[in-house]
C-alpha cells in the first residue's frame, strides 16, 4: 500500500492524469479481494481484487437524472387519443352544418345577415360590398354562430374582434375553434370570413397586396378624371 500511496502522491504533485495500470500495483494484485477507493477530482474510482476493473462513484453526470422528455407529437405537443380525434372531427363537422344552416341560400340577404351578426356598419347593396367588409375584420366563425344563437334567443351579442390575424390565430388554436378549410371557395361567405389560422402571415400579405391594388386603382381613376 505504501507504493500505491507513493504513485498517487507523485501523480497529484505532477498534475498529470494517471492511468488505471499505474494504480493497480503489484501489492494490490497479490491480495485477492483487496479493494481500494481512491478519491479523484472527477469522482471516485473503485478497484476490486486482482483485476483492473473499476467504476466511478459519486460522479456528477452519473447521478443526474435524465430530465429530457421525448417529444410526444408534432411541435412537442401531446398526441391526441383516438377518442379525442373522434370528438374533434365531430365538432368540426357540426360547425360546418351549423354555418350552412345559418348562411342559407347565400343570397344578398344572407350576406347582409352575416354582416349584421358580426356587427358591421354600412349600407351593403351588393354581395361584393359585404365580402370586402367581412374580409377586413378578424373574427372566429364559432363565435359568429354563438352570437347568432344568442340573438335568436332574444339576447344581444357580437363576436369578439381581433386586431390582427396573429391574435385570431392564437385564440382559435388555444380554444380549438378551427373551421375546416377543405373545399372552401374564396368568393363564398366562408372564404371571406376564414383566415389562415396555421399561417396568419399569409392573410397579412394578402391584405397588403389587396390594399396596394386598391391604391393603384384609385390613382388610375384619378389620373383618368384629370385628363
Amino acid at each position: 500500500m505504501k507504493s500505491l500511496c507513493a504513485i498517487l502522491f507523485r501523480s497529484l504533485h505532477q498534475r498529470r492524469p494517471f492511468g488505471l495500470d499505474r494504480l493497480v500495483t503489484a501489492e494490490v494484485t497479490r491480495t485477492v479481494g483487496l479493494s481500494a477507493t481512491i478519491p479523484l477530482a472527477f469522482g471516485h474510482w473503485q478497484y476490486v481484487g486482482n483485476t483492473a476493473q473499476g467504476h466511478r462513484l459519486n460522479s456528477t453526470k452519473a447521478n443526474q437524472p435524465n430530465d429530457k422528455k421525448k417529444p410526444t407529437g408534432k411541435g412537442n405537443k401531446p398526441k391526441l387519443t383516438r377518442e379525442e380525434k373522434k370528438e374533434r372531427k365531430e365538432k368540426r363537422e357540426k360547425v360546418v352544418r351549423e354555418f350552412n344552416e345559418f348562411i342559407g341560400r347565400r343570397k344578398l340577404e344572407d350576406w347582409k345577415k352575416l354582416c349584421e351578426t358580426i356587427g358591421l356598419d354600412g349600407e351593403f347593396n351588393s354581395i361584393n360590398s359585404c365580402r370586402e367588409a367581412i374580409e377586413a375584420v378578424h373574427v372566429n366563425i364559432y363565435d359568429v354562430l354563438d352570437a347568432d344563437a344568442t340573438n335568436q334567443a332574444g339576447g344581444k351579442a357580437r363576436p369578439q374582434r381581433f386586431q390582427t390575424p396573429y391574435e385570431l390565430s392564437e385564440y382559435s388554436k388555444r380554444m380549438d375553434k378551427i373551421y375546416p378549410r377543405e373545399d372552401i371557395i374564396r368568393s363564398e361567405p366562408e372564404g371571406a370570413l376564414l383566415k389562415h389560422i396555421a399561417n396568419p402571415r399569409l392573410d397579412e400579405e394578402w391584405q397588403r397586396e389587396k390594399e396596394e391594388k386598391m391604391r393603384r386603382k384609385k390613382e388610375m381613376l384619378k389620373r383618368e378624371r384629370g385628363n
